[in-house]
Parts: C-alpha cells; sequence; structure tokens
C-alpha cells in the first residue's frame, strides 16, 4: 500500500528525501514517514513421520494444483504462531514442530511469504470450509502435485532435502 494520505490525521503527504530509501510519503501535520505497507503471510507444509507431505486444494479461487496452508499473519502474532494457527483451522492438524525455511516475495499479490515445514503424527484431516481437499503425498508425489516454478514448488523441495 502506497500512502497517498496520512492514516492518522488525513492529510495529504508529500515525497522527502529518508536517507537511503529515497523519497518517501511524508506526513507534514504528523511529522512521520508513511513507508509502503504490505501483507505478510505463512505458507506450510506438514511432514508425517512417513516423510509424507500434506497439501490442499482450496475451495476458491485455483484449484488445478495442490498448494500448501497459507494465511494472513495477525496482529500480535509470531510467524511460527501464524502457520501452526492456519494448520489447525485449515486441516485441523496439531504439529509438533514448526521450522522456518525461507522467506519469498509473491510479486503478482505483492505480498511477504514466510514458509515453515511442521511435523506432525499422520492422522485424519479435518477440513475448514476454505479447503476442498488435503491429502498426504509422498516426496515424488508431492513435487508434481504442485504448480512447477512456484513458490510451493520450492517449499515442498525445501521440505523434503
Amino acid at each position: 500500500m502506497h500512502f497517498t494520505y496520512c492514516p492518522d490525521c488525513g492529510a495529504k503527504t508529500v515525497p522527502r528525501q529518508m536517507g537511503d530509501d529515497g523519497a518517501v510519503p511524508y506526513c507534514e501535520q504528523c511529522q512521520k514517514p508513511l513507508f509502503d505497507m504490505f501483507s505478510t503471510c505463512v505458507l506450510s507444509v506438514v511432514k508425517n513421520p512417513a516423510g509424507e507431505l500434506a497439501l490442499i486444494k482450496q475451495s476458491y479461487g485455483q484449484q488445478e494444483t495442490y498448494v500448501g496452508v497459507a494465511g494472513y499473519m495477525k496482529c500480535g502474532e509470531t510467524a511460527e504462531e501464524a502457520a501452526l494457527r492456519e494448520i489447525r483451522e485449515e486441516i485441523g492438524l496439531h504439529p509438533a514442530s514448526i521450522r522456518f525455511l525461507f522467506s519469498a516475495w509473491h510479486a503478482a499479490k505483492g505480498q511477504l511469504m514466510l514458509c515453515f515445514c511442521a511435523e506432525s503424527a499422520a492422522q485424519d484431516f479435518a477440513l475448514s470450509q476454505e479447503v476442498r481437499e488435503a491429502k498426504w503425498f509422498s516426496p515424488a508425489e508431492a513435487c508434481s502435485a504442485v504448480r512447477q516454478g512456484s513458490i510451493i514448488e520450492r517449499l515442498v523441495r525445501s521440505a523434503i532435502s
């Protein structure tokens, strides 16, 4: 989000040089810079003790290939808490552990994706309304089930290596 007006007082911003950041929208009324904002999201795959990965098909949007469990971070939660919450909400699993693998910029959506691999015992899924299908995949099957060249493909490959 690029600020044309100050979200606090409503005054029109003006460009102001901010060191190495260059011209940044600035509110002269509040005397503060308003750096561009973007959404931060979590994206996870869940691995069971057999090395299988849980992937989902959403009930909305792109439905041709499988994806990971994803969602927006909420104010006040850590990235790990957000990833675990999304896994619980979307597929009903309660991972024993989670580890951060990498971050990636999703240019098409203007989002920062924080990518995780969670460890959980293999069990049945309890799907939310956001999820049409969830399935356990072998590592080779998981690589074929996701869109090639995507962030989720990179995440699957990182989780199995």
